[in-house]
């Protein structure tokens, strides 16, 4: 799940949003989380940001880091703007083989069938943002789903997944044209009730109408192929307006 998505858009229309998200990115750096320093960041934060939406059922309290976080598939980073996390989301990369994860738990009956059938999907969750941070960078949270984006053109899946809140619908649709695959449904470990979506790359019209979300195969790679184990984790740049240039 995740927080509401408050600032993710801005009001000066699409064209002015990217021009200042690409100049932000300026100062953006990704960072797969593997250290126990980091861990305790990326809790921290998620503590705030779900605590104080009361998205699940009883209050985190700094506790926000769990098994979920170091499954096999599964990948946790952090975005850091001028060297201060501001945002985190982590994704699964569903298949048959590795199929614990949020959205498998939650729908069994929608997601089992399809990943029998061979069907891959990147599980994005516990997106959380700094709320005042949010408010500081433009299209913070945009930035932080480039990273679901880009996973699900690395891993070449079927679809990325989304479970999200009901009032989170039209951003989702009109941002991924993502589509209601299942939900809502009540779920006893949180006060909402999530709809599943699923997003097949559009990758040519989203890209058009935010250039923010184009990346290089070599910062895909890093985000992506780099073993867990390694420390100092990598800080990986995004290279939006580099795949700009060179498309």
């Amino acid at each position: 799940m995740s927080v509401p998505l408050g600032h993710a858009e801005g009001t000066g229309g699409a064209a002015n949003l990217n021009e200042h998200i690409l100049e932000a990115t300026q100062r953006m750096e990704y960072r797969r989380v593997v250290s126990p320093e980091d861990f305790e960041d990326i809790s921290q934060l998620r503590s705030r940001a779900f605590d104080a939406h009361d998205l699940y059922a009883h209050k985190l309290h700094g506790d926000a880091v769990d098994e979920s976080d170091r499954l096999p598939g599964a990948q946790v980073f952090g975005v850091y703007y001028e060297e201060q996390l501001a945002s985190t989301l982590r994704i699964a990369h569903v298949t048959a083989e590795t199929p614990d994860c949020q959205a498998v738990r939650i729908f069994p009956e929608v997601m089992k069938p399809l990943l029998a059938q061979g069907q891959t999907f990147i599980d994005p969750s516990r997106f959380a943002v700094d709320e005042e941070m949010s408010r500081e960078v433009p299209g913070l949270a945009l930035m932080t789903l480039r990273i679901a984006f880009m996973a699900t053109k690395h891993f070449k899946v079927n679809a990325c997944l989304g479970l999200v809140a009901q009032d989170h619908i039209p951003f989702y649709r009109r941002v991924f044209r993502s589509t209601i695959i299942a939900g809502p449904k009540k779920v006893k470990e949180f006060l909402v009730e999530p709809v599943l979506f699923a997003s097949p790359l559009r990758e040519a019209e989203i890209c058009q109408r935010y250039p923010l979300f184009h990346s290089t195969e070599t910062e895909r790679r890093l985000l992506f192929d780099t073993p867990a184990s390694r420390l100092p984790a990598l800080n990986v740049l995004p290279t939006a307006k580099i795949a700009i240039l060179a498309a």
